[in-house]
């Protein structure tokens, strides 16, 4: 068997075996450490090239204990708290480890609320960040962050009736050993206007209650992400994206709801309760097609776990 199958194999059992105990709550896997200890991955192709270039089993054999090493590391690393320097398993805590001593920096970024605001835009990206948005604002949008590195901004676009706001992180970790952790920003929306959110991050978490506010499009792109999202009552059409790699994405959707899924998801696993599966792959529930008011939600992901339900 050649040595770069056997490597890939190692690889999708690792993710696989991370994603299954992760389900069944036996660990809390930080998907950031993936982002951070990327390098690792250029190492492991240039010690591969090196020791299989003429087909030994020595080099065989040194390539598939570094791939190996390798993703001990990153298991290891994505299993431990960031902020206490405790391991994430929950039958088992690493005791008596140094906690951090990497400063953080706090920061509020707000924009106000116009009454004329019918409409607003909001677009978010940056990786190793943990994004929460769950509660209301007098204003249009405000975010409190805490950073250990990179920098964020905040700009709004008016247009007549409409508001576009930018919420950037810029930036990146440096390249050393020290117990960094994610970024955070907890964020609050206005609930008069009619809200469309684009989030694009590499590598993180994120949690969106979006139950209380008027949704039209909810679009996500991540690489190495686990995504809570939400959702209130649908507009008459409200269009859900989720585009990942490697994630881990739960959708709530009100119980009486109307919805439609289609997926393509590659790899990926997928659990929809209350949905009936129809002859073009697609899923919906039982009243879709008289419903006034519905989601469509387009799932697509690499190596994936989708679970869509209703509450």
């Amino acid at each position: 068997m050649k040595t770069e199958k056997i490597i890939w194999g190692l690889i999708l059992v690792f993710i696989g075996g991370i994603l299954l105990l992760q389900n069944f709550g036996v660990i809390d896997f930080q998907w950031f450490v993936i982002w951070r200890f990327w390098p690792l991955i250029l190492i492991l192709i240039g010690a591969n090239m090196l020791f299989s270039r003429e087909n030994s089993k020595t080099g065989a054999i040194i390539s598939v204990f570094l791939t190996v090493g390798a993703l001990v590391f990153i298991g290891w690393q994505g299993t431990r708290d960031h902020h206490e320097g405790k391991s994430r398993w929950f039958f088992y805590e690493w005791e008596n480890e140094p906690k951090s001593d990497v400063k953080t920096k706090s920061g509020y970024f707000s924009e106000a609320y116009s009454a004329s605001t019918t409409s607003a835009i909001l677009n978010i990206s940056g990786g190793a960040t943990t994004y929460k948005l769950e509660d209301t604002t007098s204003e249009l949008f405000n975010a409190k962050v805490s950073s250990s590195f990179g920098n964020y901004s905040l700009v709004k676009i008016s247009n007549d009736s409409s508001e576009t706001l930018n919420f950037k992180m810029s930036g990146k970790a440096e390249w050393d050993m020290r117990e960094k952790g994610p970024n955070e920003a907890v964020m609050a929306l206005n609930t008069n206007p009619l809200w469309t959110i684009n989030v694009e991050t590499g590598a993180g978490k994120a949690w969106f209650d979006l139950s209380k506010f008027k949704v039209e499009s909810f679009n996500f792109e991540g690489g190495a992400t686990k995504l809570d999202v939400k959702l209130g009552a649908p507009q008459a059409i409200t269009n859900v994206n989720v585009e990942t790699g490697v994630s881990q994405i739960h959708i709530s959707i009100p119980a009486n709801a109307a919805c439609k899924i289609n997926t393509d998801s590659g790899l990926s696993s997928s659990d929809f309760k209350g949905f009936d599966k129809q002859g073009d792959g697609s899923y919906i529930t039982p009243n879709f097609s008289t419903a006034k008011q519905k989601f469509i939600i387009k799932l697509e992901g690499g190596l994936s776990k989708f679970d869509v339900d209703r509450y």
